[in-house]
């Protein structure tokens, strides 16, 4: 038998391997590029390509009829109005009104400190009612007919008869009465990179009027209790600079923050249209960030209890009507004023943290601002956070809030899942056990607002415990003030005014032992808390912003 041999052919297995070796680097710089941008995601702003097209929203938004301004025809409700500078337009002009009338500049080439000038940007007709003419002082008439009258600048927010236009229409704007709180367009700086491809923030220049300038940054979260974020993000943005009006995201408040550390060492103030959780969220982002000059946090209440909205003067809610010009005018003469920031950590009571299994003894920490409680009013809020987050809830309002609410804490009248509550908490103030009463909740207070507005410091001033406390309470004095709730009745007449509270003490620093599973809430955010220790002790504060204009 004759054997035959033939020589081995390498070409298809290199041409294999060369093949492999592109997939593999190519997959590797694939999952390069995406760490990177997981990892600078947050600390890069996006700025838009500078073109001045319209960002249209409905006019539904406004609480006045408007005229288109391309064709001069009154507008239906299908109508739609530029959130930036005012332009209005039907939906058959939309295009038209985007090639004829310029919109406000994001930035511009030119820096804030090479002495060059900002123009108007006039936008003819659609005045808000009562409108003055800022050369003769008179009203500007536009009940007699329907169409376009007056100017207004859409960055100073000046006004003028068509017959006193020429006398204000060429010259310089100063960004009106609330320049100070303004980003001016000259004064952001972009860029591109290769880690950043698109345009992005790069820094902020302080404009000539730097010594009292105190940007303001607005954040509104559109799913707090009431529904009317999308009007106050338009509104401001029309007044403000577009760019420095954000709507809270799924990657939370951080974008926002960016702009407060570019603008540093200028302190910014910052709006929080939302609930207690989007402040505290906001408030916990800040201290994440490490943003220095800390922020003054002002709060325009779009939530359902909206407690530290009360106690620091903002309201109880949302104002039917709202106002961007009243509500800039008392951001500005707002009082600075220090809110305690409490650090609880909470150590679960496992079988296995004896034998340091990781993540099984592992402390969970988080920030109390307003309340922390354990207990029946914890068990009312989860339930109507449940219900909230269900398909079913399809309608947010205040009003359908609050008769959920009703809903839940009459339940627990004839339920009472909280009973004897007592036995199955411990509490410990400044180290010394406290002997607990009957009770169904206990609450731990920062503020005096607990419960949609239920003052407990305040109530329990004439009450049989009221010998236990210092006749002292403050939102900046590092103590705690401790009560107890006996039932969901209770919380029922407390908010009514037809009880007292049960006062259980003052402390510094407090512990809470529970012995099985109880409902627990921070803040108004809720959830089930297996057996743990609860450790509370101060942690700084946080600076907010007070309103003093009635």
């Amino acid at each position: 038998m004759r054997l035959t041999f033939r020589p081995f052919s390498n070409t298809g297995v290199m041409l294999d391997f060369s093949f492999t070796l592109f997939l593999s680097v190519l997959l590797g710089l694939g999952l390069i590029w995406l760490a990177g941008r997981y990892f600078l995601k947050e600390d890069v702003v996006y700025i838009p390509d500078n073109c001045r097209r319209h960002a249209w929203k409905s006019v539904t938004l406004l609480s006045r009829a408007c005229v288109c301004s391309v064709c001069d025809t009154s507008m239906s409700s299908n109508g739609h109005f530029c959130e930036s500078c005012g332009v209005c337009s039907d939906n058959g002009c939309v295009r038209k009104a985007d090639e004829k009338f310029p919109c406000k500049q994001l930035r511009i080439r030119t820096r804030a400190d090479d002495g060059s000038t900002s123009r108007h940007l006039w936008v003819k007709g659609n005045l808000p009612l009562g409108a003055e003419c800022s050369v003769c002082g008179e009203d500007i008439d536009q009940t007699s007919e329907l169409g376009l009258f007056g100017q207004r600048c859409a960055w100073c927010q000046r006004m003028a008869h068509d017959k006193c236009f020429s006398e204000v229409s060429s010259t310089l704007c100063d960004f009106g009465p609330f320049k100070e709180m303004i980003f001016p367009p000259k004064c952001i700086l972009a860029s591109r990179s290769k880690v950043a491809p698109k345009v992005h923030l790069t820094g902020i220049i302080p404009p000539e009027w730097k010594a009292h300038w105190r940007p303001l940054i607005v954040v509104a979260n559109s799913k707090s209790g009431s529904s009317g974020a999308d009007q106050v993000v338009a509104l401001m943005r029309g007044i403000l600079h577009p760019l420095q009006v954000f709507e809270l995201g799924q990657h939370g408040p951080h974008e926002a923050l960016q702009w407060a550390i570019h603008a540093a060492p200028t302190r910014c103030r910052i709006l929080v249209a939302g609930g207690d959780g989007t402040v505290g969220w906001v408030l916990n982002t800040i201290l994440q960030m490490k943003v220095e000059p800390h922020p003054e946090v002002a709060i325009l209440p779009m939530g359902t209890g909206n407690d530290l909205s009360r106690v620091l003067g903002w309201g109880a809610e949302s104002p039917d009507e709202f106002d961007p010009i009243d509500y800039l005018t008392r951001i500005a003469s707002a009082e600075t004023v220090q809110l305690d920031r409490w650090l609880a950590a909470i150590t679960t009571h496992s079988s296995l943290a004896r034998f340091h299994v990781p993540g099984f003894n592992a402390a969970r920490h988080f920030y109390v601002y307003n309340y922390l409680s354990v207990g029946v009013d914890a068990l009312v809020t989860l339930n109507f956070h449940k219900a909230r987050e269900s398909s079913f809830y399809f309608y947010s309002s205040r009003f359908v809030n609050k008769l959920l609410y009703l809903c839940f804490g009459t339940q627990q009248v004839m339920q009472q899942d909280c009973v004897e509550l007592e036995k199955n908490l411990e509490l410990y103030l400044d180290g010394v056990r406290i002997e607990l009463p009957q009770l169904q909740s206990v609450v731990v207070l920062n503020i005096d607002s607990w419960g949609a507005g239920v003052k407990l410091w305040e109530m329990s001033k004439n009450s049989p415990t009221h010998s236990i406390m210092k006749e002292i309470h403050s939102i900046s004095d590092g103590i705690l003030e401790v009560f107890g709730v006996v039932s969901s009745f209770h919380i029922a007449q407390l908010q009514v005014g037809l009880s007292k509270p049960v006062r259980l003490g003052q402390a510094k620093s407090v512990r809470i032992v529970l012995k099985r599973t109880l409902p627990m809430q921070a803040d108004g955010e809720p959830w089930m808390q297996s057996p743990c220790d609860i450790n509370i002790q101060h942690y700084g504060q946080a600076t907010m912003l007070k309103n003093v204009k009635k």
